[in-house]
């Protein structure tokens, strides 16, 4: 059967043109195509991203889906996403059907799994996969269901033994386009270890067993996949795209300090048996508890970051989200992380059910005391579909009209405190402004820069602006480190760490 994959375009209903890296490419797709390939299906992709010249992103969408679909007349069209891909997903079948009515469409993803009757009434796919879509996908391609009720149209994806998958495929989506040319489009959090980065990712695992509140992603057991199954797809990986940057992109990789000491030492191995040459970076639980050999060890290996689900620092915050952990285990590691030279990085989210003004408070005291150092961010709790809050929010008649929420998605606040609704949106401006203005951390000094003139691949013509080259003194450890970033002129300040001790610094440029 001849498959065609259409992953989301990223931002579709934020920003056109916004410019995907492969840092930030969903890996579902490469492994739908991998098992497609395997079970011996013809598989195309179609990834509507860094495409520019349009209005808008809807009359890109339109364009380039009537030609792939009107060069390939593919047998089935494969679909998904996460809730907030809503708006894409809901005008790329209704594009799709005014190419061909009659090609199959199959929709999976988390917007499926976390809401898949709502999901498959509203869009009218003709088939949902609910869960993991690999094995449900080649069955689907292989034995095409009949027509007919949701529960005969509701594909149930079974988890397959994590090491059994064959490895993500993501040649048909374009991937050597989006290293050579947009990994500067890269969040800075992930790039900044390298002036010429080549992000790529790697799930080392699925699932997780525990049940936060605002997570969406708890209903899978957790399931890790072998060190050397790993190492194997890293050895295949960079020989054939030559990576320097290492991104693990599941929210659990390291659940123990073993782990990571596998991993680390398995890396180290690698780098001297293969010439292995790139910086990683990880997310883990505080219940990971590492020590400070452990940290060393992958400082060593070429960890340059990781970070903590640390969500608040108000143990009444920490609770209502049921997230198991204490604030001491967070600032236990980040003592030993200063020591080990990572940096350490996690996300306070304000708007818990049990948030108030002093809540708020507790958290902030804890950003002012560690945030000048370490990469802690600032933002708004979501109550996404497929999350306790989501259904509470339900209850309470906070979300209303479910259709509306898809649509609005991320674009309205829904206040699910005490607070009344004035004082919450002073309290998330505030927050806000707080993470926008990088106040408080060190100052860079001895900065100076140069322009670089020969540079102006795609990325850089269609944003506009030069690269610069920033060299800049770490005001912590007096170490000079080359940062490098395109701008549209000076001056202009970079928020990043320092490359040799980790710690968070300002960089102004003028």
């Amino acid at each position: 059967m001849r498959v065609l994959l259409v992953p989301p375009t990223f931002r579709y209903a934020r920003e056109y043109p916004a410019f995907l890296s492969f840092s930030d490419f969903p890996s579902a797709f490469g492994y739908l195509a991998s098992s497609l390939k395997q079970a011996g299906h013809e598989v195309y992709g179609c990834n509507p991203n860094n495409i520019v010249g349009y209005a808008n992103a809807y009359s890109m969408l339109q364009s380039v889906l009537s030609q792939k679909i009107g060069v390939l007349k593919p047998d089935l069209i494969g679909l998904g996403g996460l809730c907030i891909d809503y708006r894409f997903l809901k005008d790329a079948i209704g594009i799709i059907r005014q190419i061909d009515a009659k090609v199959p469409i199959v929709l999976g993803g988390q917007i499926v799994t976390n809401d898949a009757e709502f999901i498959f009434n509203d869009l009218k796919p003709d088939y949902v996969i609910v869960g993991e879509g690999e094995q449900a996908m080649v069955e689907l391609a292989t034995r095409p269901h009949e027509n007919g009720t949701l529960a005969i149209r509701t594909i149930i994806g079974k988890g397959l033994p994590i090491d059994s998958l064959p490895f993500p495929d993501y040649s048909p989506f374009g991937i050597d386009e989006m290293l050579d040319e947009y990994s500067m489009a890269t969040r800075v959090l992930y790039r900044y270890s390298r002036p010429d980065p080549r992000p790529f990712n790697i799930v080392a695992s699925r699932g997780c067993p525990y049940a936060c509140t605002f997570c969406i992603d708890h209903h899978r057991s957790y399931r890790a996949r072998s060190i050397e199954n790993i190492m194997e797809e890293i050895k295949v990986s960079y020989e054939r795209y030559k990576f320097n940057i290492l991104i693990l992109l599941d929210e659990l990789f390291a659940v123990s300090r073993n782990r990571l000491n596998d991993f680390s030492q398995a890396v180290l191995q690698g780098k001297e048996q293969h010439g292995w040459d790139f910086d990683w970076c990880f997310q883990t639980h505080a219940r990971a508890r590492f020590d400070l050999e452990s940290l060393k060890l992958a400082r060593q290996a070429g960890c340059y970051m990781f970070s903590y689900g640390l969500e608040s620092a108000s143990p009444t915050v920490l609770k209502s989200m049921d997230k198991k952990i204490e604030i001491e285990q967070v600032t236990e590691v980040i003592k030993m992380v200063e020591e080990a030279g990572i940096a350490f990085s996690a996300n306070l989210i304000f708007g818990d059910v049990a948030e108030t003004q002093d809540t708020i408070s507790e958290s902030l005291s804890f950003w002012f005391k560690y945030g000048q150092r370490c990469c802690i961010f600032l933002a708004e709790v979501k109550p996404y579909p497929g999350s306790a809050l989501f259904n509470e929010c339900l209850k309470r008649g906070l979300i209303a009209d479910k259709k509306q929420y898809y649509e609005t998605i991320d674009t309205v606040p829904i206040n699910m405190t005490a607070m009344d609704d004035r004082t919450y949106a002073a309290m998330m401006s505030l927050l806000a402004q707080l993470e926008q203005g990088w106040l408080f951390p060190q100052k860079a000094m001895d900065v100076h820069y140069e322009v670089e003139s020969n540079h102006r691949g795609k990325y850089q013509t269609y944003v506009g602006g030069d690269y610069y080259t920033v060299m800049a003194k770490c005001p912590y450890c007096g170490e000079v480190s080359p940062y490098r970033q395109l701008m549209p002129g000076v001056p202009f300040m970079l928020g990043l760490s320092c490359l040799k001790c980790q710690r968070k610094i300002k960089v102004e440029v003028s």
